[in-house]
């Protein structure tokens, strides 16, 4: 009896510690709103880049006051959120490689009346590399909306898994994997009061993921 108490702590103890573990990767509430709402209105959303030697200089805007704030607010938080050392979007080739190189990156926002421009360089040539893909994607984001959040984005540097593909390539299998940005539930992925009516939708499947 002694011994079953003893397994029964463990176990619960062990729960506990992924359920801490989960609570500290997961997005909060206001950065998923902000996702979801730029997800929402990315339509209202427009955005060049214009690449450069050592990186490239973007500005994203919108007419809409609500989406604009959004937009500066989003950089800020996905910012902040990187710097502490939590992942964003952890299935994602692309985002997992501008993580890992994040510290190389070089972000400088200048708010406009409209959102934001940025002006991002690349510390290192691998990481120009990265910064200039990740430029590319997040204009599939802005371009595409959910659909766009449905898949996941070629990295470009060469791995273990093999060759790297061309710069700005975006992946074209499809993402079979669990929910995305909601990170543990998914509903942003599952449909539900966040997504507009008429976006994509997916099929959920096992493991959680992060945005």
């Amino acid at each position: 009896m002694q011994t079953r108490s003893f397994l029964l702590a463990g176990v619960l103890a062990a729960s506990a510690a992924c359920a801490t573990i989960a609570t500290a990767q997961g997005m909060p509430p206001e950065a998923r709103g902000n996702i979801h709402l730029l997800l929402n209105e990315h339509e209202a959303v427009t955005r060049t880049v214009t690449m450069t030697r050592d990186g490239y200089v973007a500005l994203t805007e919108s007419d809409n006051p609500k989406v604009a704030a959004a937009l500066r607010e989003h950089v800020r938080q996905m910012e902040e959120r990187l710097k502490s050392g939590l992942m964003v979007r952890r299935h994602d080739p692309a985002f997992v490689e501008f993580a890992e190189h994040f510290d190389e990156i070089r972000h400088v926002m200048e708010p406009t009346g409209k959102g934001l421009k940025m002006m991002v360089t690349g510390t290192t040539p691998a990481a120009v590399k990265v910064a200039q893909n990740h430029a590319t994607v997040v204009t599939d984001f802005a371009a595409n909306g959910w659909e766009a959040h449905d898949r996941d984005h070629a990295a470009v540097l060469p791995s273990a898994a093999g060759p790297a593909p061309a710069a700005g390539e975006l992946s074209t299998a499809a993402n079979t994997s669990a929910p995305g940005c909601c990170e543990h539930g998914g509903a942003c992925r599952l449909g539900g009061p966040a997504r507009k009516a008429g976006a994509i939708e997916t099929q959920p499947s096992a493991g959680p993921k992060d945005h």
